[in-house]
């Protein structure tokens, strides 16, 4: 069992990897359209997060703007107008979360705070948050730059794509006609080529084993491949076509095992009645013909007659 097991993982092995490239070559410039669609959608995706938190900043300053307006005292009409135009801005920021807003609270305090060393803490906390929001400015500017890379790859392979299809559109287009007789024929064509193709390489692969295998016991391992896939197909046109071998002139190994057998026991016959002979030391001593007949009569089976008889016919001896 394991001298068929190498060669059946190699004829699948070949199999599957065909298989795979004819049924994945066609299909790779829709995968990497796909792809290129799945990357915009994943730029599109941060783009839609770093809004996010840039509404969320815009939320907690305006929140901010919001408590530092509220600690004047006596507010003018202009700070009363500031307040209410930015109330509006909160509702369409939102509201920030109760932390930012205690945030911003310390801030502004510090900020609008009787003490320098206060003022001066608010001002460095303020410059944290103008940190933050360069940053949200700065990842909007890359994301907005990766997005438009990625929809400039993504024409290009959609173009590729297109032309590719129009490409098994027209190939497809030769195949239409002669109510499909022509796809038919280009396809039995195609099926000529290849197979040209595999048995070219093939018979320059045979050879080049066939003739390392007499100096390389490596080669040899890998050339007795062949003779196991001759004698799948030799058992093959036994197995369709059991008179083959005999119309070709060859002699199937049973057979030839079955004739070698009948000689053995006759020459085996020979030799006794030669050795007992011996024994006896009369050299005028000699065996008859009836002798050996009769000595072959107890060493050979019915199966052996049969065939030494088919053999006197065959000669004209009856």
């Amino acid at each position: 069992m394991k001298k068929y097991l190498l060669p059946l993982i190699l004829v699948t092995s070949m199999l599957v990897f065909s298989g795979c490239a004819i049924f994945t070559t066609k299909g790779k410039a829709a995968k990497a359209e796909e792809k290129s669609r799945v990357k915009i959608a994943n730029v599109e995706t941060k783009i839609a997060v770093n809004m996010a938190d840039k509404m969320d900043t815009v939320a907690t300053l305006a929140y901010g703007t919001d408590y530092a307006l509220s600690k004047v005292n006596e507010p003018p009409r202009e700070v009363t107008v500031a307040r209410d135009m930015n109330q509006r801005v909160i509702s369409i920021a939102g509201t920030p979360s109760i932390e930012k807003m205690k945030e911003m609270q310390g801030t502004i305090d510090k900020l609008t705070s009787m003490l320098a060393t206060e003022r001066d803490e608010g001002k460095k906390l303020l410059d944290l948050k103008d940190l933050e929001i360069n940053d949200l400015q700065s990842q909007t500017k890359l994301l907005v730059q990766a997005k438009d890379a990625e929809i400039r790859k993504y024409m290009v392979t959609a173009q590729e794509a297109a032309a590719t299809a129009d490409a098994y559109k027209s190939q497809l287009a030769e195949y239409q006609g002669w109510f499909g007789l022509k796809a038919v024929g280009k396809g039995l064509w195609q099926f000529i080529k290849s197979s040209m193709w595999i048995l070219g390489i093939g018979s320059i692969l045979f050879l080049i084993l066939r003739f390392a295998s007499m100096s390389n016991p490596i080669a040899a391992s890998i050339f007795s491949i062949f003779n196991i896939i001759g004698s799948w197909v030799v058992n093959g046109i036994k197995l369709l076509l059991p008179k083959a071998l005999d119309v070709a002139g060859h002699t199937a190994t049973s057979v030839f095992n079955a004739y070698k057998g009948t000689m053995y026991k006759l020459i085996d016959g020979i030799q006794i009645l030669k050795e007992r002979q011996k024994a006896i030391g009369d050299p005028n001593k000699k065996f008859t013909l009836d002798e050996l007949m009769a000595e072959f009569e107890k060493i050979m089976s019915d199966e052996d007659k049969k065939r030494v008889t088919e053999i006197k016919q065959e000669i004209g001896y009856k």
